[in-house]
């Protein structure tokens, strides 16, 4: 195991979280604004999910990933997430291409009804993470690599 930055992968979830949680509060996305609210909401959730799932994967030396679909594979592999979370995580990854490449043409209906139909694995990829690091690492502890740093400078 190389080392996990416990610090970065929270502060993803996080902000992940935080992302999950304005999507609930808006009912319609029909105003130009909101739409790029809705865009950025969701093109966020994933880049961070694939970070996520990046550093928990290179910390835990799991098999290399061929691809972003790769990614949600070796986690659903490696017992981070059930097979129905990998499946959903799947259909929201799959508006990346959309959001990065064509962003011209973005369906926000059927965009927003993903993130609403996926809405209970996108509430706890959070949840698995943290879980599977308590369960490989232990509970997080107060002596921490970089605060020893912190200290001496």
């Amino acid at each position: 195991m190389y080392f996990v930055d416990r610090k970065l992968i929270y502060a993803r979830l996080s902000y992940m979280d935080g992302l999950y949680e304005h999507y609930l509060t808006v009912n319609a996305w029909q105003q130009k604004h909101d739409q790029l609210a809705l865009e950025r909401i969701a093109q966020g959730y994933i880049e961070a999910m694939i970070d996520v799932g990046n550093q928990m994967i290179d910390g835990f030396i799991m098999r290399d990933p061929g691809s972003y679909q790769d990614i949600l594979d070796i986690l659903e592999d490696e017992k981070v997430l059930t097979k129905e979370e990998a499946a959903s995580f799947l259909k929201v990854l799959n508006w990346r291409k959309v959001l990065v490449e064509g962003y011209l043409n973005v369906d926000h209906g059927a965009l927003s009804q993903t993130l609403t139909n996926e809405k209970e694995a996108l509430q706890h990829f959070s949840i698995r993470i943290k879980t599977y690091l308590d369960q490989e690492l232990g509970p997080v502890s107060a002596f921490l690599p970089e605060e020893e740093d912190d200290a001496r400078s």
